[in-house]
């Protein structure tokens, strides 16, 4: 009896050891939120802007074409409650900071990460940005260990690759990352707009407003007493998208904000359907690819930064 309780403990142990060392070389990779998290912290007392949003602001705006020193905080799906307190966390070792820019989707106002389907991102703040949302669980074990963070199928490529998985792939120093344009022709059509359309929209809630509201006014409170301008900017989209969203819903957006602008001296500035942006600008009905955020890029410097 005492020798299988000895070998069941030495078995306990080994695989104790195992999940140990399965840890340390998966908490090696370097993700979309450790590398930015990274970069971020090497450029905090020379960010003279910095861009909030989801991926239209990922892939959309790339501070390399800015006049001032910027940096993109945005990221996929990233809500309102990320942008704010990410921005608080390190809103006072930004010296420089002179704008920020909260890029918003149409849906923005009413969205939760923790509602749709992206939700498990929720447990890359958790671990890589020391940011929590309520939504998650003191003890579940995902806010903690990175191999039951990750999807089991890329386990094996992360335990052998290592740094080299491409998980940051086409990720600049800057923030921005990079989509190409070669495969837009089979991302873009009236079908495919519709159905995006309709896939924000079935994650819009209304409830979410008053606490996205909430979170916004913090920011720009505190963005506000350290003298730091706040500008709210619709990134633009084709038609193929833009035709099919709600009226009832910009209207109330459109509404929401200005009356935050007005309370905090906030830009607003509206590049939905800018007729500038052409076909070729978007990797899909709306995200622009590297030419597309290569022109806004330009434009947000000079229609909004340069004045």
């Amino acid at each position: 009896m005492k020798k299988f309780i000895l070998k069941v403990l030495l078995y306990l142990f080994s695989l104790g050891i195992v999940f140990l060392l399965m840890e340390y070389r998966i908490g090696k990779v370097p993700n979309t939120y450790s590398y930015k998290r990274q970069c971020l912290e090497q450029q905090l007392d020379s960010i003279q802007v910095l861009v909030l949003g989801s991926s239209r602001s990922l892939y959309g705006i790339d501070p390399a074409y800015f006049t001032l020193h910027g940096f993109n905080l945005g990221n996929v799906s990233q809500s309102i409650y990320y942008d704010t307190h990410l921005t608080l966390k390190y809103l006072d070792q930004m010296p420089k900071l002179k704008y920020v820019l909260i890029n918003l989707s149409y849906t923005s106002l009413g969205a939760s990460l923790g509602d749709g389907i992206e939700a498990w991102r929720e447990y890359y703040y958790a671990q890589f940005w020391d940011i929590t949302s309520p939504d998650l669980k003191q003890w579940d074990i995902k806010r903690y260990s990175k191999t039951y963070l990750y999807p089991i199928n890329l386990l094996p490529g992360l335990l052998v690759k290592g740094s080299k998985a491409g998980l940051i792939n086409g990720m600049n120093r800057n923030g921005y990352s990079i989509l190409d344009t070669t495969k837009n022709y089979m991302s873009i059509s009236d079908s495919l707009g519709k159905e995006r359309v309709v896939f924000n929209e079935k994650n819009y809630k209304a409830y979410h407003q008053a606490e996205n509201i909430a979170n916004l006014e913090g920011m720009l409170a505190a963005l506000r007493k350290r003298n730091v301008q706040p500008v709210f900017i619709y990134p633009p989209a084709l038609s193929t998208f833009y035709k099919y969203v709600s009226p009832t819903i910009e209207q109330e957006n459109e509404r929401m904000l200005r009356s935050i602008c007005d309370k905090y001296n906030a830009g607003f500035y509206n590049y939905f359907r800018d007729s500038r942006f052409v076909e070729r600008d978007f990797n899909d009905n709306d995200h622009l690819n590297f030419l597309g955020a290569a022109k806004f890029s330009k434009i947000i410097n000079d229609e909004i930064l340069k004045k």
